[in-house]
């Protein structure tokens, strides 16, 4: 991959991770009840890394198929850079 490349990676993640932070739905406070730490997420989905930094998009994947969602992290990703928030893209998909 060329720096260009990695360099437009870098700043279409900083956009999402910024959409994400801005997102309403997120900010519904009464969910974070249910939150659940990375550990047993990971043991939810059976993801298991091998001595290896945690691939977050394909964490997301398994999750959303956790939940029977049919997308994965790109079209969540996707969804949300199109002005879309989280809430709208998990009801879409069921």
């Amino acid at each position: 991959m060329n720096v260009s490349n990695m360099e437009q990676k870098q700043v279409r993640l900083k956009q999402f991770l910024k959409k994400l932070s801005e997102d309403p739905s997120l900010l519904n406070q009464e969910r974070q009840e249910d939150s659940r730490s990375l550990a047993e997420i990971l043991m939810l989905t059976g993801y298991t890394p091998r001595n290896e930094p945690v691939d977050m998009a394909e964490l997301v994947s398994l999750l959303l198929k956790k939940v029977g969602h049919e997308a994965c992290s790109k079209g969540m990703m996707e969804h949300v850079m199109n002005g879309g928030t989280v809430d709208e893209f998990m009801n879409i998909g069921k």
